[in-house]
């Protein structure tokens, strides 16, 4: 009777060795499933789209469906090198969202970015060194914050996890995280570079923005849509007065700086439907959808007027003592319902402004029967203005016929 109470006790005792090795394995297992599932997930991502944002929302719904963290968030750095900021996130307070940025060496964040070096912190309420995110006064748990390290070693931002549990990530788990981070980190980096790419192939690389190549794709888009829908669209074609003379006066640096400062004036003041680009030299062209042709003159006009009352270094050598710009514009189906008559005409409109005296505003009205088309142009000068309404550009452009 002893001899079986003993052998019954070996062979439970065995079971019980055994079930722990089974459970190891199991877990082991188990997470080696996750990272394969985990870096599988993230590789095809990458394979069925380069849009950043779609990258963005998988990366975050599989940490919110395969990983029990309470706090998750990926903050990347600037094209400056200067700043890191969240970029997708769950758990956090928008206060921590909407915060400054971060900067090399700058509480976790910079830290680790500055490092390349992952840090953990098993027990937060005992690590004041940090902040973590400012806002968030539930700083308890545990606290994981990896480097995105690419392919070329030089890390782009960091994958932030936190567990409302001490001591919440096993050393396996941080094993496996720095394996996913690293593959979060070369989509990442991919997609950025192919955005880039994406962008230089359509922004002018002086001003910043739109060039020439993507004005004529946007152009006939625009038309088209005009036409089907039965709306305006106004053009407006704007070129520096006298540029040659300033540039041959100052040199072609402070020549590009006036051009830069134009755009981004210009870019700063229209509506997100509306498009500039930089059409060549010191020439710029805006696609001004649903704008009639009074509120594109207005418009106009209020763009001259801006440039005009803006500084420019070295302008007072310039003809009357200021650096101007002169508009042409050109409405559908006012003028024309064909995009190359359109375009012609807003030319032909600025080619008026400049000939009777510059810095003024003139449109174009034309029959489109006639091939040789007879265009009038008339010019709104300066001087002889009606008193406008003070009023911002972005009113004028919100307006409808």
């Amino acid at each position: 009777m002893v001899n079986n109470i003993e052998t019954l006790k070996d062979q439970l005792a065995s079971l019980q060795k055994k079930y722990k090795e089974v459970e190891n394995i199991n877990r082991n297992l188990n997470e080696r499933l996750l990272e394969l599932y985990s870096l599988y997930k993230i590789s095809l991502t990458l394979s069925m789209t380069f849009d950043f944002n779609e990258i963005m929302k998988s990366i975050k719904d599989l940490f919110k469906s395969k990983f029990k963290v309470q706090q998750y968030s990926i903050m990347l750095l600037d094209r400056a090198f200067e700043y890191i900021t969240i970029e997708t996130a769950f758990g956090i307070p928008k206060s921590s969202i909407n915060q400054k940025p971060y900067k090399f060496g700058e509480d976790i964040f910079g830290t680790v970015v500055e490092t390349g070096v992952h840090i953990y912190v098993p027990d937060m309420e005992k690590q004041s060194a940090y902040s973590y995110h400012a806002g968030d006064r539930k700083n308890q748990g545990s606290f994981l914050c990896l480097p995105l390290i690419p392919e070329n070693n030089q890390p782009i931002g960091v994958l932030n996890l936190k567990r409302n549990k001490i001591n919440g990530f096993t050393k396996s788990e941080l094993t496996l995280l720095q394996k996913i981070a690293r593959q979060i980190a070369k989509v990442i980096d991919k997609t950025l570079l192919f955005q880039q790419t994406k962008e230089l192939s359509i922004t002018d690389e002086l001003t910043k923005v739109y060039n020439r190549r993507y004005f004529n794709q946007r152009f006939e888009r625009e038309v088209m849509r005009a036409l089907r829908y039965r709306r305006p669209l106004t053009i407006a074609m704007l070129d520096i007065d006298h540029f040659k003379l300033y540039n041959d006066a100052h040199g072609h640096l402070m020549g590009d700086e006036v051009i830069k400062k134009v755009a981004h004036t210009l870019d700063s003041i229209i509506r997100k439907a509306d498009i500039l680009a930089r059409y060549g030299g010191e020439e710029f062209v805006l696609i001004l959808p649903e704008i009639t042709k009074q509120r594109g003159m207005q418009a106009a006009e209020k763009f001259r007027k801006i440039i005009e009352d803006m500084h420019f270094e070295k302008e007072e050598t310039q003809p009357g003592g200021k650096l101007t710009v002169s508009l042409g514009i050109a409405t559908l189906p006012d003028d024309t319902t064909d995009a190359n008559t359109l375009l012609e005409l807003a030319d032909k409109a600025l080619y008026a402004a400049k000939k009777n005296g510059r810095n003024q505003v003139s449109h174009s009205t034309a029959s489109e029967k006639s091939p040789g088309m007879s265009s009038k142009i008339h010019k709104l000068r300066p001087q002889a203005q009606q008193p406008m309404p003070n009023v911002e550009v972005n009113e004028f452009l919100v307006a409808n016929a």
